[in-house]
């Protein structure tokens, strides 16, 4: 067998009655993978039909999944087990991806990711999502780096508990990080149904396992993986992935589109193939008969992206314009942005504040808000740039990075501390509270704006 890419994915399933397979596995980009393991069920049961049996891998007890896997069914067909989420390929190798797209999907108020994301890293260190003493929150320096790898982050980890307090809640029992590979590689050895077919799907591995090796040189597997992050090179990768996925929507719908509006929907959307699908079914859904989607239906239907709505919330509050910053609070939700979303934005643009303030109080910084941007890059910039700590936030580009100064300066490190506390409140209210989130959130920012003009003197607004 071999390794095959989303290029060669075509190829596979047109010869798969020729190489057949017990035992596919899929990784990369979860949409990928959602829509290559869909075609690949497709291929499977077209010829003799068959069941397919889903399996979450957060809740797999996987010595029955081989159970069910080394055992004859009276059923007819093809029986495909498909475990979405293994963690067959889970490891210290892969805690700190995991671990940032938990971040990410916590910050972005994506419950389930969030969930989902906490428990595959409690499992690729060893630790049990369900026992008592896996919160990673109450994890040393020195634990955290044995059972990870990598340095425990800095700052507060509490809201890890609220996620696994909730999994926990509702009944998740996800196995200890033992690793079932050699139990996998002995049934195989010893042979399966023929009608019996594997499938497992992750979006990080360790490449490194025993098993994976076995199932490349064996079995089949589809690296479905794209490369993340800013520069030029990940940047034309994931480009190039949205356009051909929009292009293949688009044939499949019937319609057509310019080139260049393709790009332009890219630059909207941002690299998120599930809301790029969604939005250009949406516009073919309008379309109706017609065969062409314009500029006009893009600029119609799609508006906006997400990011730069909430920038421009984050811009009005900044200014302390609370007429403006309702109004674009209200339009985020009309957008179909969930509060929460909103909240982990603010709580973001608000920490991001409080530390610069912070920084530039101390006198060896330098910094006066009356100072031009060059004066600022020739004499603050490099030693703000000391803080080795805080690298990643002060590695903007120099004009961003002294405009959020000028920002932080207009703003006492009390009001942003007591802004940190309303946002909070405001997140429990919007979790457990029976009051419409449209209130919540009026109130949160009727509340910050007025917090910071008592201590300016003046009224809010």
């Amino acid at each position: 067998m071999a390794l095959y890419t989303r290029e060669h994915l075509p190829e596979l399933l047109a010869g798969l009655a020729d190489r057949p397979s017990r035992v596919f596995l899929l990784f990369g980009e979860r949409y990928l993978c959602r829509e290559a393991m869909a075609q690949l069920e497709q291929t499977l049961l077209r010829d003799i039909g068959g069941t397919v049996h889903p399996i979450d891998g957060d809740q797999e007890e996987f010595g029955a999944t081989l159970a069910k896997l080394r055992s004859f069914t009276l059923l007819p067909g093809r029986q495909i087990y498909r475990v979405t989420d293994t963690r067959l390929f889970h490891s210290r190798q892969v805690a700190k991806s995991i671990w940032d797209r938990a971040v990410k999907a916590h910050a972005e108020a994506k419950t389930e990711q969030a969930k989902r994301g906490l428990r595959a890293f409690l499992a690729s260190g060893g630790l049990d999502p369900a026992a008592a003493d896996s919160d990673p929150a109450a994890l040393s320096a020195s634990e955290w780096q044995q059972c990870f790898g990598f340095a425990r982050p800095d700052g507060d980890l509490s809201w890890t508990r609220a996620y696994l307090a909730l999994d926990n809640a509702n009944g998740s029992t996800a196995a200890p990080g033992s690793d079932p590979g050699d139990l996998l590689a002995a049934v195989l050895a010893t042979g399966i149904p023929a009608s019996n077919v594997l499938i497992l799907m992750a979006e990080e591995i360790d490449k490194r396992k025993k098993l994976f090796k076995l199932l490349k040189d064996e079995q089949t597997v589809i690296d479905l993986s794209v490369e993340t992050g800013s520069s030029g090179k990940a940047q034309k990768e994931q480009k190039a992935v949205l356009q051909d996925l929009i292009r293949q929507t688009l044939a499949e719908e019937g319609k057509t589109m310019a080139p260049a509006l393709i790009d332009l929907l890219i630059d909207r959307v941002g690299f998120h193939p599930v809301a790029a699908i969604m939005e250009l079914r949406k516009v073919t859904t309008y379309l109706g008969d017609r065969g062409q989607v314009t500029r006009d239906d893009l600029d119609l239907l799609v508006g906006r992206t997400r990011q730069e709505a909430l920038f421009e919330l984050t811009s009005a509050l900044a200014r302390r314009d609370l007429e403006q910053s309702l109004a674009i609070a209200d339009r985020l939700q009309e957008n179909g942005i969930h509060p929460l979303a909103v909240v982990a934005t603010l709580r973001n643009f608000v920490r991001g504040l409080l530390l610069l303030r912070s920084l530039i109080e101390q006198a060896e910084t330098g910094f006066q808000p009356a100072m031009s941007a060059a004066a600022f890059q020739q004499t603050c910039l490099p030693r703000l740039k000391e803080h080795t700590l805080w690298k990643k936030e002060l590695g903007g580009h120099p004009f961003a990075l002294y405009m959020q100064c000028k920002t932080a300066s207009g703003f006492p490190l009390p009001v942003l501390a007591a802004w940190l506390h309303h946002l909070l409140t405001a997140e429990l209210r919007l979790k457990g509270s029976p009051v419409s989130p449209e209130i919540i959130l009026q109130h949160l920012i009727m509340t910050l704006l007025s917090r910071a003009a008592q201590k300016r003197g003046e009224p809010a607004g």
